[in-house]
């Protein structure tokens, strides 16, 4: 289910009379946003985490890497895939419903008469003939407002990318970002710019749920617009947000050495568990001391429901095909290979590439952002 990174692109690519709209109604908001970061600002809260200093002895990958190699490592980067099946139970559901019902109903049953005739018509009579056209066209006419008016949300959890990938090449120093058209595309970006939205001294509960949120500001890749991604699945507390992070980070500045080798990867085909413990895993947070016993009652009552929801993301990643990357960027860092180009605005034409800046500025206006300056946190020793 990709409907955040859907409304973040149409965010980023509004034209001027829908960002107006945007920013009249996120006027109050912003403003009380303002007003309450800057009470609670301290100084140094505008830093960012400097890129070769760890922030946590421990370090783990989430679950959520699809590959590990030498050169690099492809990480989970989807925000709602556990939420996947949805949209895939009501559009089968919506489809099978009105084609079943309007089939039988206006095409089936007047052509039949037509035929055969009935009780109250006799054979090959013309009314019949022409009621059934008439059902006919209704039938498709219903079917195209149908896909005109769902088709975009349909799209963003089937016949689409199976998983969203992010990939992590420490020899070319590059994030890439595997998306739909629909929601960016394929970019590509300096880890260098790179801001992580990680705290150390953040408590454990800050974390439960999460998932590692990074940045990239346009002042520092020069793209001309921010980009953003979010990785893994659900984090079970700030800790492991931490040391997902650390992972990454050792990865990127140290190498594959420095990290221990996934105990499973991530599968980009279909065929696996991966749709019943999606299912599952909105209950892993009471799966704790005290409230197990809560948590196998409440998955047994609501097992069919379960049981349904990972029938559904089943079928969505049956319906959607694996996601490829460009040539140039499965064979960026290795010998005598081409450096993928980073990622600017105009890639996207120059109509897409004027509202990201225009968005871009009008953005920085409503939120203005401190100068990029990165800063030392100390290691939290079991953080």
């Amino acid at each position: 289910m990709y409907i955040f990174e859907k409304f973040a692109w149409n965010l980023r690519t509004q034209s001027t009379e829908e960002r107006t709209q945007t920013d009249e109604m996120m006027a109050e908001s912003r403003k009380e946003t303002r007003e309450r970061l800057a009470a609670n600002a301290k100084e140094g809260d505008d830093d960012v985490l400097a890129l070769d200093e760890s922030v946590s002895e421990i370090i783990c990958d989430a679950n959520s890497l699809y590959a590990f190699r030498d050169r690099i490592i492809d990480v989970r980067a989807a925000f709602q895939e556990d939420r996947r099946g949805v949209i895939t139970f009501f559009f089968i559901a919506l489809a099978l419903g009105v084609n079943g019902y309007m089939a039988f109903a206006f095409i089936y049953t007047p052509f039949s008469i037509f035929i055969s005739g009935s009780m109250y018509a006799e054979p090959w009579e013309l009314g019949a003939f022409f009621l059934g056209v008439f059902g006919s066209t209704l039938w498709m006419g219903t079917n195209y407002f149908l896909w005109k008016y769902t088709w975009k949300w349909i799209r963003t959890e089937v016949f689409t990318h199976r998983h969203l990938v992010a990939r992590f090449n420490r020899k070319t120093r590059q994030v890439h970002i595997n998306r739909p058209a629909y929601a960016g595309g394929v970019v590509t970006l300096p880890w260098d710019a790179v801001v992580p939205a990680v705290d150390p001294d953040h408590e454990e509960y800050v974390g439960i749920g999460g998932v590692l949120i990074l940045g990239f500001m346009s002042e520092q890749t020069g793209a001309g617009y921010d980009e953003s991604m979010m990785l893994g699945r659900p984090m079970s507390g700030n800790s492991e947000l931490l040391g997902f992070w650390e992972y990454i980070r050792r990865f990127m500045e140290e190498g594959p050495d420095s990290v221990p080798r996934p105990k499973r990867l991530l599968k980009l085909h279909p065929f696996t568990w991966e749709p019943l413990r999606a299912a599952m895993r909105f209950m892993s947070l009471t799966w704790r001391p005290g409230g197990r016993l809560g948590t196998v009652i409440a998955a047994t009552l609501l097992s069919p429901l379960i049981v349904l929801l990972a029938l559904c993301h089943w079928m969505s990643l049956l319906l959607c095909h694996q996601p490829r990357w460009p040539k140039i960027i499965e064979e960026a860092g290795q010998p005598g290979k081409p450096i993928p180009k980073l990622t600017v605005a105009e890639d996207f034409g120059p109509e897409i590439a004027e509202r990201l800046r225009a968005n871009c500025l009008s953005d920085r206006a409503n939120r203005p952002l401190p100068p990029f300056k990165r800063k030392s946190f100390k290691k939290q020793p079991g953080a």
